[in-house]
C-alpha cells in the first residue's frame, strides 16, 4: 500500500477516498482518531491519511487527488441546483 494523501481533517481524507473509489481505485483512510496520541507525537504525524493498494494506478490516483483538492475555476459558470434553483 502507498500513502498518497494526508490532511489534519479526516472529513477531507474521506472526500479524497470517495473520489478515488468513484473511479474504481480502492482506498482506505488511516489515522482517523489520533486524539489520544496528540501531545505525544508531532502534529503532522497525527494527520489522517489516504492509502491505495494498486501500485499500477498510482499516477491516476494522484491525478484524482489533485483534481479533488483543486480550487474551483474562478471563471467557471456557477452551478445551479435543478430542483430549487439555488446557485
Amino acid at each position: 500500500m502507498t500513502r498518497i494523501f494526508s490532511h489534519p481533517d479526516p472529513s477531507i481524507t474521506h472526500l479524497v477516498r470517495n473520489a478515488l473509489e468513484q473511479v474504481g481505485i480502492p482506498a482506505v483512510v488511516h489515522g482517523e482518531r489520533p486524539g489520544a496520541a496528540l501531545g505525544e507525537i508531532p502534529p503532522i504525524a497525527a494527520w489522517s491519511e489516504v492509502w491505495v493498494q494498486d501500485a499500477d494506478r498510482l499516477d491516476e490516483a494522484r491525478a484524482i487527488v489533485a483534481e479533488a483538492m483543486a480550487e474551483p475555476d474562478a471563471d467557471a459558470e456557477p452551478w445551479t441546483c435543478a430542483d430549487c434553483g439555488e446557485t
